[in-house]
Formats: C-alpha cells, sequence, structure tokens
C-alpha cells in the first residue's frame, strides 16, 4: 500500500514527478469510490468497473516502482519522496500486506461466515510470508554473506573485469538482497490484496478500496494536520 509534499525536493527524479501525479489521479479515484458507496449503488457491472480502474491505478505504481527496484533499490528503503511519517511505516519499501485485513475488518462489516473463515486463513498465510520475509531482511542487516538469498544473487551474476574490490562486492551484494527482497515482499502486498477481493463481492470491494485510499490520504497529511493544530494551539496562548 504506497503512500502537496511536505518536504519536496526541488530537483525531483522521474519517479518522485511519475509519485506526484499518481496521487493526484488517486485522489480522484477515492472521489469515486466514496460517491459510490454514498450512493449504495448496487449495480454490479458499475462497481465492477470502477474495481478495475482502481486495480489498473495500483498496477501502475507498482510497474514504475519495479524500475526503481532495478535502477536504485536502497532509495526504496527512505524514499525522499515520502514524508517522515510514511517512511516511519515502511516495511520493506511500502506498507505490510497483513495490515489490509484491519482495513476489512473496520471497514467491510458485512462478511458472511464463509468470506471471514477464508479471510482468516488467508491472514494466517500472509503472516507466516511476512515473518519469513522481515527475517531474511534481518540476515541481510547483520550477515549479508551470509543469507542464502544474496549467494544464490552473486552466483548468478556474471563477473566483470576479475576480482572486485571487497567493499564494492559487499554493496553490490546488498543492493542484489535488497532487490530481491523488495520484489518478494511487492508481490506479497499485491497477492494479498487481490486474494482479499477475491473473497469480497464487489460492493465490499469498493468499501475496501475507499478504505485503502483514505488511509494513504490520511497518513500523508498527518504531518500537516498535527502542524495546523499546533499552530493553533499556540494562537491562542
Amino acid at each position: 500500500m504506497p503512500l502537496a509534499n511536505n518536504n519536496p525536493n526541488p530537483n525531483p527524479g522521474p519517479f518522485e514527478r511519475f509519485f506526484r501525479g499518481w496521487l493526484v489521479r488517486q485522489e480522484e479515484l477515492r472521489q469515486l469510490l466514496l460517491q459510490a458507496t454514498e450512493r449504495d449503488c448496487d449495480e454490479e457491472a458499475g462497481l465492477q468497473e470502477l474495481i478495475g480502474r482502481a486495480v489498473a491505478h495500483y498496477a501502475e505504481y507498482y510497474k514504475a516502482k519495479q524500475r526503481v527496484v532495478r535502477e536504485d533499490v536502497l532509495i526504496l528503503l527512505g524514499p525522499p519522496w515520502l514524508t517522515p511519517f510514511e517512511r516511519s511505516l515502511l516495511w520493506i519499501g511500502g506498507f505490510k500486506p497483513g495490515f489490509a485485513f484491519r482495513l476489512v475488518t473496520n471497514y467491510v462489516t458485512n462478511l458472511t461466515e464463509e468470506q471471514k473463515q477464508r479471510m482468516e486463513q488467508l491472514r494466517a498465510e500472509t503472516a507466516e510470508d511476512e515473518r519469513k520475509l522481515t527475517a531474511e531482511l534481518s540476515r541481510v542487516r547483520t550477515r549479508p554473506t551470509a543469507i542464502s538469498l544474496v549467494e544464490m544473487a552473486t552466483m548468478a551474476r556474471e563477473r566483470v573485469n576479475g576480482e572486485r574490490d571487497t567493499v564494492d562486492e559487499r554493496i553490490e551484494m546488498m543492493k542484489l538482497a535488497a532487490e530481491i527482497l523488495v520484489e518478494c515482499a511487492d508481490y506479497l502486498r499485491c497477492k494479498t490484496a487481490l486474494k482479499i477481493m477475491g473473497i469480497l463481492n464487489p460492493s465490499q470491494n469498493v468499501k475496501f478500496l475507499l478504505a485503502v485510499t483514505q488511509l494513504q490520504r490520511r497518513v500523508r497529511n498527518w504531518r500537516m494536520e498535527r502542524e495546523a493544530e499546533s499552530s493553533t494551539d499556540n494562537s491562542r496562548h
């Protein structure tokens, strides 16, 4: 779940420029989802079209992000285009997949018993996958030369111009490990969201997608809201 920039870069890179435009389009999507829930629309064709638009919107984000993973993956571990609060919530370059289940619990209140059982099974599977990736991340940070993912990636990488400097080799190994981890985490994020949507019906999916966009909006605006509240409090004294 990716998250006016509070700390804008005066010379934004290609992805940051894309991300700003993507956020504008996301706000337009959020308004459409909100309107659909307020009308309590049950026309399935219209809902499916809106859901398809939302899925395409997020697919666009992950496609653009994949290019960053290959070009400069380390920047995704502390993206300058996000606010400090957004960065504090990151897990391997994005939101933690399991957080999507909280949104379902809080905003989709009409689940059937079968849906609840399927959701709980998926939640458990996702939690186990998260645990494995978190353990890999810990090994990358502490012993990069011992991690199995790095060994596989390094063995597959073609050596150029003979032996490399030890420091350069370590940096390359860390970057390769980060690439693999971010790609695996992104895959889990997408897989979890799509499986959740496969359990929900169209009207429930609209509520779920609205909750996702609302949360991202609140997280992004949190710092500005806190600063506004602080300014108001100071003016009273």
